[in-house]
């Protein structure tokens, strides 16, 4: 009787904490301790409000502190007897370090660690959101494309940074007399910033110390920025944006499966049962079911005695 008891309690306790987790009410929150943290490294910031409500601040502060600890002390009761499973998700994993790094005994030369951590918090946005965990996930999933889009763009500005060097590092040295010069320029140029003005620099030419103008370049210079605009700018950037936009377009598929896996893995360690019932409902199912065990233990103790009596009869 008393292991049908404990059998009994433990998925009561463990769905408890599953149900909590899973709750609109803990996610609000926690959303809202997300919010508040995020306003207060905010806040501290300005040196008045500092002096004026310093206590309230650090008291509000260690309440989110609390909350943030107590949810992952919720998320990982609701693994059950598999707590490992809480660090699978790269996600929980992001929490766990932003709360333990505000929980280290971090002396004053470590302060600035303590500061970013408390500003890392408020990336915490994107794991309590997902339509954010959506749009980082494409970022991440687009990463080596981008990778290969940046080296052939760079292969690129390299090109045109040796160029410009070449055709325009007589007239203005300042921009174009060295390569690393010459790249920052077409870096900026790259950014559409102020490009106009470079390239008529270049098109009329620089006046000399003498006062006469030398090396303008009325023909080459709008076919050089011209044709590294179009290539760099509109191409690249639109190769860019059309990966992100293709990653973002495999996402839902794959955040569907993923949500249904974990539901799935829930179900599973909340109860040994497979999940054919509403989590209200299943609970009591449950319950039944260890009661009707428990009879059923008691019946078949009652027939072995009836069955040893009438034998030794």
């Amino acid at each position: 009787m008393n292991r049908a008891t404990s059998r009994e309690q433990f998925p009561a306790s463990l769905n408890t904490a599953a149900r909590i987790v899973g709750s609109g009410l803990f996610k609000g929150t926690v959303l809202g301790a997300i919010l508040a943290g995020t306003v207060i490294v905010g806040l501290e910031t300005v040196p008045s409000i500092r002096e004026s409500f310093g206590g309230a601040l650090v008291a509000i502060d260690r309440v989110v502190l609390a909350i943030f600890v107590l949810e992952v002390a919720l998320k990982i009761s609701a693994e059950g007897r598999r707590p490992w499973r809480y660090f699978a998700n790269p996600w929980n994993v992001f929490d766990f370090a932003v709360t333990a790094i505000c929980l280290l005994p971090l002396h004053a030369q470590f302060a600035q660690v303590l500061r970013l951590g408390r500003v890392a918090r408020s990336l915490r946005l994107i794991t309590a959101l997902p339509r954010l965990q959506l749009i980082v996930g494409a970022l991440l999933q687009s990463l080596p494309s981008f990778g290969w889009i940046m080296l052939l763009l760079f292969t690129l500005l390299y090109a045109y940074s040796v160029m410009g060097v070449f055709l325009f590092g007589k007239n203005d040295p300042v921009k174009f007399g060295s390569l690393w010069s010459s790249m920052l320029t077409m870096f900026s140029v790259l950014t559409l910033e102020g490009w106009v003005e470079v390239m008529q620099d270049q098109v009329q030419g620089l006046p000399s110390t003498g006062g006469s103008v030398h090396h303008a370049q009325p023909i080459m210079a709008p076919l050089f920025f011209v044709s590294f605009i179009l290539s760099g700018t509109m191409v690249f950037l639109n190769l860019l944006v059309g990966v992100i936009v293709n990653s973002m377009s495999l996402m839902p598929n794959a955040e569907a499966t993923d949500t249904k896996k974990q539901d799935e893995d829930n179900s599973a360690a909340a109860s040994p049962l497979p999940s054919l019932y509403p989590p209200g409902a299943e609970q009591a199912h449950m319950t039944l079911l260890v009661e009707r065990l428990a009879r059923m233990e008691t019946m078949l103790a009652e027939l072995q005695a009836e069955l040893r009596r009438r034998g030794g009869g």
